[in-house]
């Protein structure tokens, strides 16, 4: 009977949300099955089969505007000159649909396609296909042709902290609260691991592939969606965020010193620390360590696992310490970004910005107007700085890069 009853109030609280248009999912493990398994076929797939189709699934509610537009429809690529909206720390997959060309100041065109701004997740209906340049994940194997969102992301959240200790598979104490927000696990119950990322012993079907890796320890704001002109959105890493990209990327395991690989998951180093910290831009090395932290160059916070210490370190802006640790998402963004490679800002381009302002293209030459010739406007170059006005930089501000190295 006591059973009976929680199901029924859990059952009007789902319905209240729903009537409301707010379902809620993903809070730690699961919203109701039929959430997605139930969702009506349409747009080119069916809700129960898995496959290719499984990201538009997901799609339906993440690729809307507003939680309550969860719906089946396309999501058509933003007209030219037009951003993605999405100002995630993971970065907008609509990039994927962007095709940006200009002309060299040699006169030769370039073109920076859509498919090399981030991970292919494949579903037909909101505009995304399979990599056809790289048919499986550089440095690994797992096919392109079956990315999708629960590539990465366990929709079933089986995977939890149930300590201090880091994440385990399909053990230990009921998911009854997300991992994202810095939750802690109590002594009869577990929070689900960040963002529901998959780990050790996970397989999708259609693929042989299995992680190896248990998914990091990492906290966000929850308010991590929107521009960072005034401020940047810090998401505190922990532990394992780089070794978790070995998951579908394990032939980069040069990563930690090879001499064709920047280094990952290492220690910063007194020296590195000390630059990041004294960099401001191009020109300034008069910063300090108290409020160096840009979300441009995110780094992990050493090892740490509480995602209780992870979540004060959502709202200091103090930039690294020495036993700190640079990751692949010092560089790249997880889904996709504006810029080849998922990068973070433009590595292709001699300066970020020229006399104080954005140059309007994604590459090497900066013409009058590369808008004109299909390039990024300036105002979508800005958006793709995160909605950061010029001023934040010098005024030929150069690579980011320097944050760390301060070569320029």
């Amino acid at each position: 009977m006591r059973g009976m009853k929680a199901a029924i109030a859990f059952l009007l609280v789902l319905t209240i949300d729903i009537a409301d248009g707010r379902a809620v999912f993903h809070n730690g493990g699961t919203g109701a099955c039929d959430g997605c398994h139930g969702a009506p076929a349409g747009a080119g797939f069916s809700a129960l089969q898995p496959g290719a189709a499984t990201s538009g699934i997901c799609l339906r509610c993440h690729a809307a505007a507003r939680p309550e537009d969860c719906q089946v429809a396309t999501s058509p690529a933003p007209p030219r000159g037009v951003p993605p909206a999405s100002l995630t720390p993971g970065g907008d997959f609509a990039y994927l649909t962007k095709q940006y060309y200009w002309s060299e100041a040699s006169g030769e065109r370039a073109v920076s396609p859509g498919e090399r701004h981030g991970h292919n997740v494949v579903a037909p209906a909101y505009g995304y296909f399979p990599d056809t340049t790289l048919t499986s994940s550089p440095g690994g194997t797992y096919p392109s042709d079956t990315l999708s969102c629960i590539s990465c992301h366990d929709p079933h959240g089986n995977y939890r902290i149930i300590d201090g200790s880091g994440t385990v598979a399909d053990s230990g104490n009921p998911v009854t609260g997300s991992g994202s927000y810095g939750a802690p696990p109590s002594d009869t119950d577990a929070v689900g691991s960040y963002r529901l990322l998959a780990g050790r012993g996970y397989g999708t079907r259609g693929t042989s592939h299995n992680f190896v890796y248990d998914p990091p320890i990492a906290v966000a704001p929850r308010d991590y969606n929107r521009g960072e002109d005034s401020g940047d959105t810090r998401v505190a890493y922990g532990k394992g965020s780089s070794e978790w990209c070995l998951n579908c990327h394990s032939g980069l395991s040069g990563w930690q010193g090879s001499a064709h690989l920047h280094p990952s998951g290492v220690a910063l180093g007194e020296a590195i620390a000390k630059t990041y910290n004294r960099y401001v831009k191009s020109g300034d090395l008069g910063g300090n360590e108290s409020d160096a932290f840009t979300s441009l160059v995110p780094f992990q916070s050493g090892d740490l696992t509480d995602v209780r210490q992870l979540a004060s370190i959502t709202t200091s802006h103090a930039g690294p310490k020495a036993d700190d640790k640079v990751m692949c998402l010092t560089c790249h963004r997880a889904h996709a970004s504006a810029f080849d490679a998922i990068t973070r800002w433009n590595t292709k381009g001699t300066a970020l910005t020229v006399n104080g302002g954005y140059p309007g293209t994604d590459a090497v030459s900066l013409g009058s107007d590369p808008g004109a010739a299909g390039g990024k406007t300036r105002g979508e170059y800005r958006v793709a700085m995160y909605d950061r006005a010029p001023s934040h930089f010098a005024r030929f501000q150069r690579s980011l890069c320097n944050k760390c190295h301060a070569r320029d």
